[in-house]
């Protein structure tokens, strides 16, 4: 991500059925991917692209869950379990990375990656039925 540029970081992401999802879906891992390459280059940017993908991501599933209580879909809960365990996940992570545990940081972001690309391919594809 070049210094100073205002164009969000993006990456194809699995289809919801909702471009709108999908769109977000494809700046969260863009600035996921940034974030595990600072990382893993001991990059200065590693720690504010860390927080502008926590934001981002607490935004987005926010915006999920406004929908999904719009459209009264079921397991509404059970969702939103999973998003405060995603959101762990980068809390963890930034955790290590604010101490310099520049290694176990980039373990616990390849983790959100894989929680991530699972709760998308379940849980987010129920938001377009």
């Amino acid at each position: 991500m070049q210094t100073g540029s205002t164009e969000l970081p993006r990456k194809p992401a699995p289809a919801t059925g909702s471009d709108a999802v999908d769109a977000e879906h494809g700046i969260q891992l863009g600035l996921l991917e940034a974030t595990q390459a600072a990382v893993a280059a001991g990059d200065a940017s590693a720690q504010a692209l860390m927080e502008q993908l926590h934001e981002y991501s607490q935004a987005h599933f926010m915006s999920e869950q406004l929908l999904m209580r719009l459209a009264a879909r079921p397991n509404y809960q059970g969702h939103i379990d999973d998003h405060e365990n995603l959101m762990q996940d980068l809390d963890r992570a930034a955790e290590f990375l604010a101490q310099g545990e520049h290694e176990q940081a980039a373990v616990r972001l390849q983790a959100h990656e894989g929680n991530l690309l699972k709760h998308i391919r379940s849980w987010d594809r129920s938001i377009a039925d």
